[in-house]
């Protein structure tokens, strides 16, 4: 590698850095939530661990540190950056509308420099500040600044290792994509197949490892032996003997840093330059006429076009990614228990329906549309039939998933009468989620297409979409447990005023959503956007 490239990236690397600054301080929501994110996660985060690290920090510098539990440590460091690595090869950001010319002006290397070293600075910064502080009670803990300067060597080293080499499995990973050649949906089926079978993989392994040991402390599902040992060689100024696999975890991790480093710039340098990167993954399929059965009204026309672009480009629903770690969750946790698919598996089901209803299409309405947004807000007097049309779309994904799973496990160990209810309540539930939706897009638009998990598009707004995930569940459960009050108990007076205020706030969210985001968008103009 030559200076040259060095330099070069160096200077891409600060343009990015800038432009990125300059986008969130012209920005008020983005500045808002950059500060309540780093006050949340910088400063309330690490305080809740105040008792541990002040303990660790006097073990430290008692003369015999405690390497299980420095090994814990070392296991987070390590975590974080094969997630940040990862993260940052996968979801990487274009460089503006300029790709061709930074590709043409620039050598490959200084390119690939320059990107690897602005995206891990970005990512990184999410750690600094709650290192500084986790570090400052470790340092109160201890009463002198040696145990400080050990650890923070030590976590910083690993740290980069797994940074390192979650960039180059990221890369790879990318790249093995590309050249598949497979389509968005076989890319889809193929990362939820080797995701969910990790997870479980892993929620199979634990109690069989937490059963050997006979403990079920978090060291007991570490790679113990290894990072003790490591831990062992960094703790040895504080009085710990060196191991010897400690010197060699040591030599390894520095070791994978230039090693791990060469080989992501060579596999990101392929992938910058080769053409299949710039093709789109969109399925050309020839033109179809609307299905019959949704062909009766302009709505549901609507509908049926919405549900064939996702067809073609699964890439419109990639913002769902949190619904499937969700959903993950609840696989995994049949694994040790295979009695919850009868009892939780049917309430899980519709609470999956809810979130889909509002979520697949309602989040952001106005801004997948944005390159038709001017043909649309001067050729239509109200953008009542688009709402309209995004919410019948994903009432048919979510019932899909309610009704297709919720009533075939009901009917294998429930009453028959509460699997009438839930069928009963569950058209209520994905009519109120997918208005409340409709609001939720409308108070927080995003029109400016952006990169996430190297999903190009208008992204809905992540505060809106945790909000409403968490929200429609809380709504959903509540209606469950209604139904399994109401069935059990039999009090007929208290559950029509349960039901009368459960119905009036569904009714509110989804009328006043729907309503709010129809007044909201129609007063729209082409110079909002």
């Amino acid at each position: 590698m030559r200076r040259s490239d060095l330099r070069d990236g160096a200077v891409l690397a600060r343009t990015e850095l800038r432009a990125q600054a300059r986008r969130i301080a012209g920005n008020r929501r983005q500045l808002v939530g950059v500060v309540v994110g780093v006050l949340s996660f910088g400063l309330l985060f690490p305080l809740t661990f105040l008792g541990q690290v002040l303990s660790f920090g006097n073990a430290l510098a008692s003369g015999q540190p405690p390497l299980s539990r420095f090994g814990t440590v070392l296991a987070s460091a390590l975590t974080i950056g094969l997630y940040f690595g990862g993260a940052t090869a996968i979801n990487q950001s274009r460089v503006g509308a300029i790709g061709p010319l930074v590709r043409t002006s620039i050598p490959p290397g200084a390119v690939v420099i320059g990107r690897f070293a602005s995206e891990s600075l970005q990512a990184m910064a999410f750690v600094v500040v709650p290192g500084i502080i986790l570090l400052g009670m470790l340092a109160v803990g201890a009463g002198t600044a040696l145990p400080v300067l050990v650890v923070a060597l030590g976590t910083l080293l690993l740290l980069l290792s797994g940074l390192v080499v979650g960039r180059m499995i990221g890369a790879t990973i990318r790249y093995v994509g590309l050249l598949s050649r497979l389509s968005a949906w076989g890319k889809a089926i193929a990362l939820i197949a080797v995701a969910g079978s990790v997870f479980v993989a892993f929620q199979a392994a634990i109690p069989m490892i937490v059963g050997t040991s006979g403990s079920s402390s978090l060291s007991a599902l570490l790679p113990g032996s290894p990072l003790q040992a490591y831990a062992s060689v960094v703790t040895a100024p504080l009085g710990a003997t060196p191991q010897p696999l400690g010197v060699a975890v040591v030599t390894i991790a520095l070791a994978v840093i230039p090693v791990g480093l060469a080989a992501t710039l060579r596999i990101e340098g392929a992938f910058l330059f080769d053409d299949r990167a710039d093709q789109s993954d969109d399925v050309q399929d020839e033109s179809r006429g609307v299905a019959r059965l949704l062909a009766m009204t302009p709505a549901t026309r609507v509908a049926w076009r919405y549900l064939l672009r996702t067809r073609r480009n699964p890439k419109l629903v990639s913002h769902l990614s949190m619904v499937l770690f969700g959903g993950l969750a609840f696989v995994g946790s049949l694994v040790t228990e295979p009695s919850l698919l009868t009892t939780l598996g049917p309430g899980a089901a519709i609470v999956a329906g809810g979130v889909l209803a509002g979520a697949t299409y309602c989040l952001n309405p106005m801004g997948d549309d944005r390159d038709q947004l001017p043909l649309i807000l001067t050729s239509t007097a109200s953008t009542k039939r688009l709402l309209r049309g995004r919410a019948i779309a994903g009432l048919l994904v979510g019932g899909v998933v309610a009704f297709g799973i919720s009533v075939p496990l009901g009917l294998l160990d429930d009453s028959l009468l509460r699997v009438v209810g839930r069928a009963v309540l569950t058209p209520l539930v994905l009519a109120g989620a997918a208005g409340t939706a409709l609001g939720i897009g409308a108070v927080a638009p995003k029109f400016q297409r952006r990169e996430y998990m190297n999903v190009e598009r208008a992204h809905p707004s992540t505060i809106g979409m945790l909000s409403y995930f968490f929200g429609t569940m809380l709504v959903v459960a509540a209606g469950l447990g209604l139904l399994w009050w109401t069935v059990e108990r039999g009090q007929l007076l208290w559950a029509a005023v349960g039901w009368a205020v459960y119905l009036a706030v569904l009714a509110a969210g989804g009328v006043g959503g729907y309503a709010y985001a129809v007044r909201r968008f129609d007063r729209l103009t082409v110079d909002d956007l």
